[in-house]
C-alpha cells in the first residue's frame, strides 16, 4: 500500500505499530529528518570545535582535538603533534618525547624499533629524520606521500563532510538504543558507497547530535564529539617558525631502503 501526502510518497507504511520507519508530509522518513536535523546545526555554523578518535586499519587509535573556521582551514593537536591546515599545505609539529614514533609511522615501520647502542646515530635514517623534525614544523603540500604527513587535514575533512552530510542521499537506517556517558542513544546511519556517517541522538525527543561517526570501508574510521558551535576560529600559518619540508624528511627515510 502506498500512501501520498503533499506530494510525496511513502511506500509499505502498513500500520505504526508495526513499522520501525514513520513517514513525514514531505515523503522522507522519520529517520531521515531526525538525521538531516542532527547535522543541520553544524553547516549552519560552518565554525566548530570537534574533538574525538580516528582508528587506523591496522586498529591504531589517535585522538585530536581541531577546530574548523568554515573556509577550509583548521588547527590545534592530533595525537602528540600541532597541525593545522590552510588550503593545500599542512604544518605539523611534533613533541620531542613523539619524534621516535612519528618517524617510525612516516617510514612506515609496523613497530618503533629499538636503538642500536653501539650504532653510529649519524647512520641511523630515522635519527637523521627526527634530527630535521625536532622543534620544526613539518611542511606538507596535499596530497601527502603517507598519509602519516598530513597531519590534521584527514581530520579537518572529516568534519567539513560531516557538516555537509545533513544534505546528502540514500536512506537512513536506525540501530538498536545504546548508552553512551549515562545517556541513551539512538544511532541513526546514511550509507554512500564506501561511507557510512552515524549520528547518534537521544532516544526521545528532539534530534540534537551527541556523537557522530565517520566510517570509511577498509577500517577507517572517525568518532566525534562537537562544541563551540559558530565560535569565531582564527587560523594562521606559523610565520617565522622554523620549517621542514616532507618531501626532505621522506627523502632521509627512503634512503634505508635503498
Amino acid at each position: 500500500m502506498q500512501v501520498t501526502r503533499g506530494g510525496g510518497v511513502c511506500a509499505a507504511v502498513l500500520l505504526a505499530a508495526v513499522s520501525m520507519t514513520s513517514c513525514t508530509v514531505d515523503g522522507r522518513s522519520g529517520e531521515a529528518r531526525a538525521f538531516e536535523e542532527a547535522l543541520q546545526p553544524l553547516g549552519e555554523a560552518q565554525s566548530f570545535r570537534m574533538a574525538g578518535e580516528f582508528r587506523g586499519p591496522d586498529g591504531s587509535r589517535t585522538g585530536f582535538d581541531a577546530r574548523l573556521d568554515g573556509h577550509g582551514a583548521c588547527a590545534d593537536t592530533v595525537g602528540d603533534a600541532e597541525s593545522l591546515l590552510i588550503g593545500e599545505r599542512v604544518w605539523t609539529r611534533w613533541a620531542d618525547s613523539a619524534l621516535s614514533e612519528a618517524v617510525s609511522r612516516l617510514a612506515g615501520d609496523e613497530e618503533v624499533p629499538e636503538p642500536d647502542p653501539v650504532a653510529d646515530p649519524a647512520q641511523d635514517v630515522r635519527w637523521t629524520a627526527a634530527k630535521l623534525l625536532r622543534g620544526s614544523y613539518m611542511v606538507t603540500t596535499l596530497p601527502g606521500e603517507v598519509p602519516e604527513s598530513e597531519g590534521i587535514a584527514p581530520v579537518c575533512r572529516t568534519g567539513s563532510l560531516l557538516a555537509e552530510a545533513a544534505t546528502g542521499a540514500g536512506d537512513v537506517v536506525s540501530g538498536p538504543v545504546t548508552v553512551r556517558d549515562g545517556e541513551r542513544l539512538r544511532p541513526l546511519s546514511r550509507t554512500t558507497g564506501p561511507v557510512t556517517v552515524r549520528v547518534y541522538v537521544p532516544e526521545r525527543g528532539d534530534p540534537r547530535l551527541r556523537l557522530a561517526e565517520y566510517r570509511v570501508e577498509g577500517g577507517r574510521s572517525f568518532s566525534v564529539r562537537f562544541s563551540d558551535l559558530g565560535r569565531s576560529v582564527t587560523v594562521r600559518s606559523p610565520d617565522g617558525e622554523q620549517t621542514v619540508s616532507s618531501g626532505d624528511v621522506m627523502a632521509v627515510l627512503r634512503k634505508g631502503t635503498a
